[in-house]
C-alpha cells in the first residue's frame, strides 16, 4: 500500500512539472494557430477528397456528396437567371 502510495505522489508531482514547463513555453500567436487548424482543415479535406474518390459510384456518400454538389451549381445557375431577369426589366426611372 505505501508503494502505491508513494507511486501516486511522484505520478502527481512529475504531472505538476508537466504543466509548469508547458505553461511557461510561448504560446503561438492567433495567426499562427489559424494557420495551424486551415492546414489540418486542407489535410482532412484532400484525406476526405481521397477516400471518396476510392469509393464506387454508388455507396451513399458519395452519391450525397454529388447531389450536394449538383444542387449548388443549379443553384447558382437560378440564381444568375433570376438575375438577369430582373436586370433585363428594369427600367431607367426604377
Amino acid at each position: 500500500m505505501k508503494r502505491l502510495a508513494v507511486f501516486g505522489l511522484v505520478a502527481g508531482a512529475v504531472l505538476a512539472v508537466i504543466l509548469l514547463v508547458k505553461k511557461r513555453q510561448p504560446s503561438e500567436s492567433p495567426e499562427e494557430r489559424e494557420e495551424r487548424k486551415a492546414g489540418k482543415r486542407r489535410e482532412m479535406f484532400a484525406k476526405m477528397q481521397a477516400g471518396m474518390d476510392a469509393m464506387p459510384e454508388d455507396f451513399p456518400p458519395v452519391v450525397m456528396f454529388n447531389n450536394v454538389a449538383a444542387t449548388r451549381e443549379n443553384s447558382e445557375r437560378i440564381l444568375e437567371l433570376l438575375e438577369e431577369d430582373r436586370s433585363g426589366t428594369e427600367e431607367p426611372g426604377d
